[in-house]
């Protein structure tokens, strides 16, 4: 093995509670037609930048190749109470330097604006630094104010040396792209904080009714 080379990591199941939502491994059995919609949803096409197309089923399958669930990986977040799948996780990690870049879409529209993204993103990043990653970085587009604003209440620190322009697959036009990221160190600090502690109560709130309707 060559001395710069990082040995090949094992493949991982992750779960993860998130108080009303859990997040999991996609398996493919999870791949729908309503997940094809996702990205084919005019808020999506607008929030991701991704060209006005009409996406499949066999699309997503093919999409999930791209994932070896050792350094890349694919997660599900799904509701509780009734098991059904609203949005994804995607997970790239550079083993060697323990960083990873992470992306996340509420692709049902009734589960978004609701809470679900701070509390599965608290409860995710939880995980991932427990885990052993020491960085993280996210990257969005200048105009989604929403996704900024959620990084910023949560800790994560916007680069503006790192910050670039992309083509609008919409109308050809100039779009920046902003780029954030999260130290372990940063994450620790926020999570001191009463805003953390109040998102944790309530995520911990959650699980104990739900477990107590045993679901």
């Amino acid at each position: 093995m060559h001395a710069d080379k990082a040995p090949r990591m094992a493949k991982r199941d992750i779960r993860i509670n998130c108080g009303r939502y859990f997040v999991r491994t996609i398996r493919r059995d999870d791949v729908s037609d309503r997940w094809a919609r996702w990205l084919s949803d005019p808020w999506a096409m607008r929030a991701l930048n991704l060209p006005a197309r009409t996406m499949e089923k066999k699309d997503i399958l093919d999409y999930l190749k791209n994932f070896d669930q050792r350094s890349n990986f694919l997660l599900g977040i799904f509701e509780k109470r009734t098991l059904a799948h609203v949005g994804i996780i995607r997970l790239d990690v550079e083993p060697r330097f323990r960083q990873g870049i992470v992306n996340l879409l509420i692709g049902e529209p009734e589960h978004r604006n609701r809470g679900l993204m701070l509390d599965v993103a608290v409860s995710t990043l939880d995980h991932l630094f427990e885990a052993g990653l020491t960085k993280l970085s996210a990257s969005t587009l200048s105009r989604n104010a929403l996704i900024i604003g959620h990084l910023e209440k949560t800790g994560w620190r916007r680069e503006p040396s790192r910050s670039e322009t992309v083509k609008s697959s919409a109308d050809g036009g100039t779009l920046e792209l902003c780029t954030f990221s999260l130290s372990r160190e940063a994450w620790q600090a926020w999570s001191k904080t009463t805003f953390a502690r109040r998102v944790r109560e309530r995520v911990r709130r959650f699980e104990s009714e739900l477990a107590q309707k045993g679901r």
